[in-house]
């Protein structure tokens, strides 16, 4: 008999100044089709329309198609739930004006399912946090060097 590894819970927060109005922070973040010049994500994204403030993305990862829902709430917010092999990932990412430009918040909630729970224990929070904030980072960068 196998045992089944329970699932590992995470909740943690990037941020991130980006040096651009909000209205250009939110329309290049929700140009889903340009993430993997962003992304640490690579590879094609298909973007297809759901009802009122719903887009679902789908990526090939490792094979697999991997799809998000998302949640558009213009210009302040876009949430998102996707689930994979391993993971289950729930997250807000908010949009806020402060003096240098607009403030990119991600929060996220992450169920790592299966033996990879062991693993991400053994690699921490602090790993996962430090991949958020290159992503953000990533955005910043590209945004600011938009026209």
């Amino acid at each position: 008999m196998g045992s089944e590894q329970p699932a590992l819970s995470m909740h943690f927060e990037a941020s991130v100044v980006a040096r651009v109005p909000r209205a250009k922070a939110y329309a290049a973040y929700t140009d889903f089709g340009a993430m993997p010049k962003w992304s640490r994500e690579k590879g094609e994204v298909r973007v297809s329309r759901g009802e009122e403030n719903k887009v679902y993305l789908e990526r090939t990862s490792g094979g697999r198609p991997a799809i998000r829902e998302m949640k558009l709430f213009p210009p302040e917010r876009v949430e998102s739930e996707g689930e994979t092999r391993f993971t289950r990932t729930k997250s807000v990412v908010r949009f806020d004006e402060v003096p240098d430009g607009t403030r990119v918040t991600a929060s996220l909630e992450v169920q790592i399912k299966g033996h990879w729970s062991w693993i991400m224990k053994t690699r921490g929070k602090a790993e996962a946090e430090s991949s958020a904030m290159e992503e953000l980072s990533s955005f910043a960068r590209y945004v600011e060097a938009l026209p």
